[in-house]
């Protein structure tokens, strides 16, 4: 069912996507409404399914870890064997990201890993039980990147976190551990609640995530809004490229961070270079965006291709147990 979103529903949902942990009177008092205004309007979201779930990014190379994406085209799979892949992945303690896509590919998972033999291992366990369904996979490393809010919505400017970026271990204890891996797929939990989940007082908890956020380890919570709902689509364009030197990557991460439909860009080692996504409200927008860029940038693409995300069946930057 599509939802109709007036300009203040906007408004809280950029704030929401900036920071998830914004009080109801917070909001209330960037947003210009009474907090029981703000109220109404975040159960009418709750209803309508707006937002599957807030989420808390977790800067996951600080903690010793790379990013690999692998891309998987199906063969002779039923319906309900597709659905075992996608629980498989889905409790899989190393995946953060799936996602079922069009395109060239059929499903779409991000997985943290120490080193190449770890991720070797996760991969392997799962090819030795599915292999004859896959026709073919691409696997990736992510080298960094620059993830944006959804302030488009609202028209103001993104704020940017990149990822990938080499930067000094953290070492979590038991207590930051308890805390991350709620907050990582609940980022809106009041804290007497993550209290008593954790069976920490409120002064350690506050103590801790100020620690973890101090340390860059919490870097952002935000929303995982319902895209289709909203008529929005999400795609990914994916780019091979000739000649990125240092001057044209830094041209492409500047034009990236300044497009309002423009929410995350990869830098990747593997079949292709680049992944830029984008949300626009039809696949028209997309095409005018997609010229532009090879207009603008016609000197370093070598050729590129469309997936759209069709559904996101996870979001979690911290799933170990």
């Amino acid at each position: 069912m599509s939802v109709k979103l007036d300009l203040k529903d906007k408004k809280i949902l950029t704030l929401l996507d900036e920071n998830a942990r914004y009080s109801n009177s917070q909001i209330a008092k960037k947003v210009g409404l009474s907090k029981p205004a703000v109220e109404y309007r975040l159960k009418r979201f709750e209803k309508n399914k707006v937002v599957f779930e807030f989420y808390t990014v977790i800067n996951f190379t600080k903690l010793g870890y790379s990013q690999y994406k692998i891309y998987f085209k199906f063969q002779n799979i039923t319906i309900s064997d597709e659905k075992k892949i996608i629980e498989y992945w889905e409790n899989s303690q190393n995946s953060i990201w799936i996602a079922q896509i069009r395109g060239r590919w059929d499903l779409a998972v991000s997985i943290l890993a120490r080193n190449n033999f770890e991720f070797g291992k996760t991969l392997g366990q799962f090819m030795n039980v599915y292999s004859k369904f896959i026709l073919k996979k691409d696997v990736l490393l992510t080298e960094y990147s620059p993830v944006y809010a959804r302030e488009y919505l609202t028209e103001s400017k993104a704020s940017e976190f990149v990822y990938g970026v080499p930067s000094e271990t953290y070492e979590l204890d038991d207590i930051d551990k308890k805390i991350l891996k709620i907050l990582s797929t609940n980022a809106r939990i009041h804290i007497i609640e993550l209290a008593k989940k954790t069976g920490l007082t409120r002064d350690i908890i506050n103590y801790r995530i100020k620690k973890l956020k101090k340390e860059n380890i919490i870097v952002q919570y935000r929303c995982y809004l319902n895209l289709a709902g909203l008529n929005i689509n999400h795609y990914k364009i994916i780019f091979r490229t000739k000649n990125l030197d240092t001057k044209a990557e830094s041209e492409i991460k500047t034009y990236v961070a300044q497009h309002k439909k423009a929410t995350q860009l990869l830098k990747l080692i593997g079949s292709w270079d680049l992944e830029i996504e984008f949300e626009t409200e039809n696949e028209d927008e997309l095409y005018k965006i997609l010229t532009d860029i090879r207009k603008r940038f016609s000197n370093i693409i070598r050729d590129f291709d469309i997936l759209r995300i069709t559904e996101t069946y996870k979001y979690d930057y911290f799933p170990f147990e």
